[in-house]
């Protein structure tokens, strides 16, 4: 095939706020009316303490004709066949987070300051629209199940199982654990048995950090230098936690969360789990791995490679594991490559072999998500990007 087939491992659905009220269950319908300005308000003040209202208005304007894929089946298929994508693995949160699932459950998941009922409630709405329109386009959407599973671990595997009834490919689990169990825990197993059984891949992606205060100076500086490790944080503890020790086949994956850092990581891991002088005396913590950490990490873990990917990401690849890095468009979020997405994937990807291109832009992802290869190359050799293109010059 003259083709790459792309498959991007970080797109972002979602429906405008109010439009969430029709998934949920109605019980919960005056909470939603009373939360829905609240929402919409605090969303509006976290974009000017945040300092990215003027560019989100600009961002909007100068892309408008596209931002309503968030949710429109036909656009949407219309925008990533332009970028030369055949498939996309959906996350929550469409445009910049100003569709977010109600009462808490977007991309941040954060355990305190909600109501845990109120946050699956909200979970499961955005589950349900996913769903529908995963369906639509089953061979394009790998939809991914919102999953606030530090409460309840009956509530949280029922919603597993719908999820895989329902052909979603992986779970989002929250980042950020509070003052809940740790994923170290045993009673997690159930949920990390039913994962490797049925193929749902794990998930955390990046967005999910303390309450920072962002009047403060500096403060921005320092969430952008912390966001990659609350995002990794989970990952810690199922390696050191030995969970990939007892569920060798479950995959867990982190999202866009900038990859010169983890071959830093890797190493550092390494080096705590070989007991040297220094914390030989905290006591046994790793004999119940048979492995280096880094090696579970290349054997259970992937990387969607997204937003910040350049020519930084694309160095460490072979450090993080060629086997281990894919790629992203984030679309529709202004960090991404949207809406310049083929120029883009030259500036950055020209030059690179074209085996390990192949892997990196679909088939990495096709061996995560257990994709049907034959019918996405089909679709790829009509939309994908040349390979002649990617050649470097002789």
């Amino acid at each position: 095939m003259d083709r790459y087939l792309v498959v991007s491992t970080d797109g972002h659905a979602g429906l405008p706020m109010p439009e969430y009220r029709r998934y949920l269950d109605s019980r919960y319908y005056d909470a939603f009316d009373k939360a829905l300005p609240i929402q919409m308000e605090q969303t509006a003040r976290a974009e000017e303490s945040f300092l990215i209202a003027d560019f989100n208005r600009e961002w909007r304007k100068k892309t408008e004709y596209g931002l309503a894929g968030a949710w429109d089946s036909e656009l949407r298929n219309r925008i990533i066949d332009e970028d030369g994508v055949v498939a996309e693995v959906l996350f929550p949160d469409g445009i910049t987070e100003m569709n977010s699932p109600p009462f808490g459950a977007g991309l941040g998941l954060k355990p305190w300051g909600i109501d845990p009922e109120l946050q699956w409630a909200g979970a499961r709405a955005h589950n349900r629209w996913m769903a529908e329109f995963c369906a639509q386009e089953p061979l394009r959407r790998i939809g991914i199940a919102i999953v606030p599973l530090l409460y309840d671990i009956d509530e949280a595997l029922k919603e597993l199982e719908w999820a895989h009834e329902n052909k979603f490919g992986g779970i989002l689990i929250p980042a950020l654990m509070g003052d809940y169990d740790a994923y170290n825990h045993p009673k997690y197993y159930p949920v990390w048995e039913y994962c490797q059984d049925k193929g749902l891949v794990v998930h955390t992606h990046s967005g999910p950090s303390p309450d920072y205060d962002f009047s403060l100076p500096g403060a921005v500086g320092v969430y952008l230098c912390e966001f990659a490790w609350w995002t990794a944080r989970p990952l810690w503890h199922l390696i050191f936690g030995g969970v990939f020790e007892l569920y060798p086949r479950l995959k867990f994956c982190i999202t866009e969360v900038s990859e010169f850092w983890i071959p830093s990581m890797l190493e550092m891991m390494d080096v705590r789990a070989s007991v040297k002088h220094t914390s030989g005396k905290l006591g046994d913590f790793r004999s119940n791995l048979t492995m280096e950490p880094s090696a579970y990490f290349r054997r259970n873990c992937w990387v969607s490679a997204s937003a910040l990917f350049d020519e930084g990401s694309t160095e460490v690849r072979h450090a993080i594991g060629e086997d281990c890095v894919m790629w992203g468009t984030d679309y529709p979020h202004p960090e991404g490559s949207w809406p310049h997405t083929r120029e883009k994937m030259l500036s950055y990807l020209k030059g690179i072999p074209e085996q390990d291109l192949t892997k990196l832009l679909g088939t990495n992802a096709v061996e995560c998500y257990n994709l049907d290869i034959d019918r996405l190359n089909a679709l790829a050799k009509k939309i994908g990007p040349l390979k002649a293109d990617f050649q470097a010059a002789a």
